[in-house]
């Protein structure tokens, strides 16, 4: 009875119909990557018989689409989607990447050089962050769960490691003292794993629990860039993938592409899901559950918000010789990507076929509002545990043979 349950409420997202300011999560698989749940659109769009950008999860990104949101990041220059509530940031400036020459840096985060200002005032605001106070917050999402969208803009010719990106945040709240609040540093991260694909062995896991993962540190970020084990906290963005689906298999699970499906319980294995989609579409979802829990308790606690401040430290790309970060200089043409002076970033090398640079602009990042789906207990998906155990051995074979 509980299985028919479990599979009843992971199909009910099959008939609602997702915005970009209102997307149903219900029934959808993810991979965890710490304290982050990430949703990839084009499967959910598969899942339902449609094609990547033809479905109820095609979340469409243009600045007249996403311009009511919250923008943390976005190389638009119209207004309003470069002007946030009063109390946040504004969208800071993505750049183009460095592509036929364009000399631009292969790297985002927020800092001085693409700070496009504050709406009012943000307490204990940070250069290298985004920011907003909590009651600005609280008054976007009135009521409901934080969702983050991302799209990702590479270059979609050349091979997998043109379409492909490092990727990593952390996310915590200061008081009015400047203090952070306990418990609330969250990340999206690879777990110090290999940067590959969840489906050959990298740091995600499908399905997995992000209360098995705590942050290690606080305030702005320390992500362990790839060292010579194959290790690093920056998530793998973009590319293809491929899942298997039917059998007893309630999700798609990804495999690697030609898998045999009986081997995760399943019928098919889908041709390759590409996730390079411009920047008129969001490949991904990002929820952090405790971090929406969280809001939600100090919405309710009857402190003063405006001196609350949520921070986000967003890296997308990598580091390259010669490129000062602190001040934003951009890299003459035809400089080498293969070397890293700056720590605590992804260096712009091609690891396991894929790539790391920024080079096609531009990406974004921006905040709409979720429904968030039912989440059995873990012994509730025994279902896919058989599945899932033969993925992994999938995998090994792969990234070993």
């Amino acid at each position: 009875m509980k299985t028919k349950l479990i599979i009843a409420a992971l199909l009910a997202g099959a008939s609602v119909s997702a915005s970009a300011a209102d997307i149903d999560l219900t029934g959808l698989g993810y991979v965890q990557y710490g304290d982050a749940q990430s949703y990839s659109l084009p499967i959910a769009n598969y899942q339902f018989g449609f094609q990547t950008n033809t479905g109820p999860y095609a979340i469409d990104s243009t600045p007249g689409q996403i311009s009511s949101l919250t923008v943390l990041g976005t190389g638009s220059e119209g207004q309003p989607i470069t002007t946030n509530f009063d109390g946040m940031d504004n969208a800071y400036s993505t750049p183009s990447g460095p592509n036929d020459g364009d000399s631009s840096v292969p790297f985002f985060y927020p800092n001085l050089v693409t700070y496009r200002g504050t709406e009012g005032t943000v307490a204990n605001n940070v250069d290298t962050t985004w920011d907003t106070s909590l009651a600005a917050l609280q008054t976007f999402l009135d009521g409901e769960q934080m969702v983050v969208f991302f799209n990702n803009n590479q270059v979609n010719s050349g091979g997998t490691s043109l379409q492909s990106l490092a990727a990593w945040s952390r996310v915590w709240i200061t008081d009015g003292s400047n203090n952070v609040v306990a418990g609330s540093t969250f990340e999206f991260t690879n777990m110090d794993g290999a940067y590959n694909l969840v489906s050959q062995g990298g740091g995600g896991v499908f399905l997995g629990d992000v209360t098995t993962y705590t942050a290690a540190g606080s305030g702005a970020g320390d992500p362990s860039s790839f060292d010579g084990n194959g290790a690093t906290d920056f998530v793998l963005s973009g590319g293809q993938l491929c899942v298997a689906t039917g059998g007893v298999l309630p999700v798609p699970v990804p495999v690697p592409c030609g898998s045999d499906p009986a081997d995760v319980g399943g019928d098919t294995i889908s041709a390759a899901i590409n996730h390079n989609l411009g920047a008129d579409h969001a490949a991904y979802a990002i929820l952090f559950p405790e971090l929406n829990a969280l809001l939600e308790s100090l919405f309710a606690s009857g402190a003063d918000l405006t001196n609350y401040t949520l921070h986000a430290d967003v890296r997308l790309g990598c580091d390259a010789v010669n490129v000062d970060l602190a001040s934003g200089n951009e890299p003459p043409p035809g400089f080498d990507y293969g070397t890293t002076q700056e720590p605590n970033w992804m260096d712009c090398g091609v690891y396991n076929g894929w790539g790391s640079a920024l080079n096609n602009g531009y990406e974004q990042i921006f905040i709409g509002t979720a429904i968030v789906p039912f989440v059995p207990e873990p012994g509730s998906l025994a279902l896919l545990a058989l599945g899932l155990i033969s993925l992994g051995a999938i995998a090994r074979r792969r990234t070993h043979s």
